[in-house]
């Protein structure tokens, strides 16, 4: 398993030069969202519509940038975005928002991730994932945890994520 932490972009600021709107919790972004010149460009890891799914069948909401129906395959000409491709990392965020809500919300959150880039077929292997979890530090910016390894590993980053929001 390879983890690596680094800077990322202002969420908030880009999601507004974009005119999206702007994630406080939880949300799939873009895997092209630092580098995108424009909301058109944006490109989903193709198995983004299925973590959406997974989240809504647990009571969690995607709070992505673009609304759904533009976010959805099939839609992509329509809205002018890139189709969907499992060449783009799969990019989770976790808003500092999460912090009022319950406890399980991360760990659930990040356990349905984990299930469906273990088993859907258009992942790569399980045990070969490559995946950016994006934190938004409170009162201070953003984090992107680089992760490549097992699928079925995904969900102990919660440990990582916390430790972000605890400012270590």
């Amino acid at each position: 398993m390879l983890k690596r932490t680094k800077d990322f972009v202002d969420v908030a600021a880009r999601s507004r030069e974009f005119g999206c709107r702007v994630p406080v919790r939880a949300a799939l972004l873009p895997g092209n969202f630092p580098t995108a010149a424009n909301a058109g460009e944006f490109c989903f890891h193709a198995a983004t519509p299925h973590v959406r799914s997974a989240w809504r069948s647990v009571g969690l909401e995607d709070e992505g940038p673009l609304a759904r129906s533009r976010a959805e395959p099939g839609h992509a000409e329509d809205a002018g975005l890139a189709a969907p491709s499992a060449q783009v990392p799969l990019a989770v965020f976790f808003g500092a928002g999460l912090l009022t809500g319950p406890e399980w919300w991360l760990t659930v959150a990040l356990g349905m991730v984990s299930r469906v880039i273990a088993l859907d077929p258009c992942c790569a292997s399980p045990r070969e994932v490559r995946s950016d979890v994006v934190i938004e530090r409170p009162g201070s910016g953003y984090a992107c945890l680089e992760y490549q390894g097992d699928a079925y590993e995904f969900v102990a980053l919660a440990r990582e994520v916390r430790a972000i929001w605890a400012g270590k």
